[in-house]
């Protein structure tokens, strides 16, 4: 993909400016990976082959990469059929059913095992956790195909019908491979977030990477061993992302203007609608009503001891905290977006692989990287500033992929006349590229504003002393079976985080917008791309 150049000199003021921003942006991105690489190099090489094979160390690696390998296969499965039954069906309320699908994104994995735990108290182990993170993970899947689905090219599939070919012939062979870099790209979200989650796995007694760190850091206070631990796990997922970035780069995707949404054959025979409402209206119960049960009886069944206090506190501390790191991504990702689409150096593509290796960090291991490094500056220790940082810097990728996707579909006929009025490339980013770009850039800030939301052991190692966010508030009442406590602070969570979740889920709507308005089209080049 051609990328446009900003301004005409090579070396302009502007963009030596962005450059040294840059550069300043990375550096303190890098902050997590320099305390874990140093933490680990004081570590002896008796100690570190100790620490590598002892069975516990095992049995973390196996325990993690199963669950990943279990909860991506439902997932996957579980998504591209209910993304390929919304978009082949008829149903007048499609758009319903997909945001329907695909708003157990605004639950957090912490709060299915809370509900569920409350209705089955043995509730527990592997597959149970593999069934919360499917729940958790498969809107990923659903939106990522139901999208793809949108972009597929109709000509190949005449071509496939004109030769004989049914509808499983047509999308096993035709429709499966235009989609399955779509698909390949949210498996690989689906597991970065087992990787990262901390509060299913611990409730559910799951030895993984996060509940040994956790564990570690707080029980034994061992931060070689959980530094140690820590680096597995980054450069666990830092592979998994560069080979899905390869795997992208190296498949060739074809793309069409023209529209398979009238010509497919939709599903139109009772027996397969009813099927598929079916089987919608059955995840759908599980996912979205039994949490709801759980939540609302537990809510009204302790009405007189909910403290309105402390739940308008909760709520406004995590609105203020989330919003302030979702603004600071933001900010982060507008020069680094910049940098990646403004030059072909390998700086730039330094700054991409940077980013989408802090895409790979959890959140405990992020917590216990920037304890270490602002411990040694008072006014920073456990401050909310910090935490907004860390949340600026654990969803800085999602930030980036927004912005850049936005800045590169601003025309460039647009920038070149600003140019050619005289207009500095600081005045044409600020009066062309980010007004034509706001919307792309505001959907970015909602992705990290919902994700801030419910972060839970970044909140917990970092958040200031007395300073209860509603994820730390579930997580104090929940931890200690007290769920009738839990029970408003977690409604008044999936509520706030719903609004943004049916924003974004509702893919159904660009339909009129793709119609209305040329849209350049670009191969996906995968990586940052993906995770927007």
């Amino acid at each position: 993909m051609d990328r446009p150049e900003v301004g005409k000199a090579k070396h302009s003021p502007f963009r030596l400016a962005g450059l040294a921003l840059t550069a300043s942006l990375l550096s303190l991105a890098s902050i997590p990976f320099l305390y874990l690489t140093l933490r680990v190099r004081s570590i002896s090489g008796e100690e570190l082959l100790a620490i590598l094979f002892r069975p516990k160390t095992i049995e973390i690696i196996l325990n993690t990469f199963t669950l990943a390998i279990v909860v991506a296969t439902l997932a996957v499965l579980i998504g591209t059929l209910f993304a390929s039954l919304i978009f082949s069906s008829n149903f007048r309320s499609r758009g319903l059913l997909l945001a329907i699908s695909a708003l157990p994104l605004a639950i957090p994995s912490y709060v299915f095992t809370y509900c569920w735990i409350a209705i089955w108290p043995n509730f527990r182990g592997f597959w149970a956790a593999a069934l919360v993170l499917t729940f958790s993970t498969m809107p990923y899947i659903l939106l990522a195909a139901f999208a793809a689905l949108r972009r597929i090219d109709k000509v190949q599939v005449d071509v496939a019908r004109s030769l004989g070919c049914n509808r499983f012939q047509v999308f096993t062979r035709v429709i499966l491979p235009q989609i399955r870099n779509s698909i390949a790209a949210s498996t690989l979200l689906v597991i970065l977030y087992v990787f990262s989650d901390f509060g299913a796995v611990s409730l559910l007694g799951v030895d993984t990477f996060t509940r040994a760190i956790q564990n570690l850091y707080r029980a034994s206070f061992d931060r070689q061993s959980a530094a140690l631990l820590g680096l597995i796990l980054v450069l666990f997922a830092a592979v998994l992302i560069f080979a899905e970035e390869r795997m992208q780069r190296r498949n060739i995707n074809t793309r069409s203007t023209s529209r398979i949404k009238e010509e497919i054959a939709l599903i139109t025979k009772r027996a397969p609608k009813a099927f598929a409402f079916t089987a919608i209206i059955a995840y759908s119960l599980l996912a979205l009503a039994v949490p709801a049960y759980v939540l609302i009886t537990r809510m009204v069944g302790n009405f007189q001891g909910i403290d309105l206090t402390s739940l308008a506190t909760a709520t406004l501390n995590t609105i203020v905290v989330a919003t302030l790191g979702a603004t600071i991504a933001i900010l982060f990702a507008l020069p680094l977006a910049w940098t990646i689409i403004s030059t072909r150096s390998r700086f730039a593509l330094a700054t991409e692989k940077v980013v989408l290796i802090t895409h790979a960090l959890p959140g405990v291991v992020l917590g216990l990287s920037l304890v270490a490094f602002s411990s040694r500056i008072p006014w920073l220790y456990q401050s909310i500033t910090l935490l907004a940082f860390a949340y600026a810097l654990l969803f800085l990728a999602k930030g980036v992929g927004a912005t850049r996707t936005s800045i590169e579909r601003v025309p460039a006929g647009l920038k070149e006349v600003a140019t050619t009025l005289g207009v500095s490339p600081w005045e044409t980013m600020r009066r062309v590229t980010v007004p034509l770009a706001a919307p792309g850039i505001g959907v970015g800030f909602l992705l990290v504003l919902l994700t801030a939301m419910k972060e839970l052991p970044a909140t917990l190692m970092l958040r200031p002393t007395g300073f209860d966010t509603l994820a730390i508030e579930i997580w104090s009442a929940a931890s200690i079976n007290r769920f009738n406590e839990a029970a408003p602070y977690a409604l008044l969570l999936i509520l706030i985080a719903a609004i943004p979740t049916f924003i974004l889920s509702r893919p159904d709507r660009q339909f009129q917008d793709e119609n209305r308005s040329e849209v350049p089209n670009r191969m996906r080049q995968g990586g940052i791309d993906d995770i927007t």
